[in-house]
């Protein structure tokens, strides 16, 4: 386990920049300097992928698509958490309206959840290992005192 730097803040902030303007102005080319090779990746819809090359291969793929391109999102609401000195889980929260559904309908607004582990690679990058995306659903099965 390698110590925490100064600069590992900086980093982390830098991995989630270069994610979010990659959504932003849908470019995934950046996205391949912040997912390790072997990273996993699950949609809010379900679609698994393994892999640097099948990530980055599959949103540049979707940032192009016009259903996908219509949804407007503001930026992220961010949470760090240190695990230990060589991984950190980020959790964002992003609204996204507009976006349409393959038969041109415009979908509900979606709460997007996701959850990215980070890790510090031997080489001192830090790289997402693991990220996966959901959507907040707006039916109830219970309620309890936390809401």
């Amino acid at each position: 386990m390698s110590a925490q730097t100064d600069d590992t803040p900086a980093a982390i902030s830098n991995v989630l920049q270069v994610l979010g303007t990659s959504f932003r102005v849908r470019d995934a080319r950046p996205l391949a300097r912040i997912y390790a090779q072997d990273a996993d990746w699950t949609n809010a819809f379900g679609t698994t992928l393994k892999g640097r090359q099948q990530i980055v291969d599959y949103l540049t793929e979707l940032f192009v698509d016009p259903h996908f391109i219509a949804g407007q999102a503001g930026p992220p609401q961010v949470s760090i958490r240190p695990v230990t000195s060589d991984v950190v889980v980020a959790k964002t929260y992003v609204e996204i309206e507009g976006q349409q559904s393959v038969d041109g309908r415009i979908l509900p607004t979606r709460r997007n959840h996701s959850l990215k582990v980070i890790q510090r690679q031997p080489d001192g990058a830090w790289l997402i290992v693991s990220d996966i995306y959901m959507d907040a659903r707006t039916d109830t099965t219970y309620r309890g005192s936390v809401r």
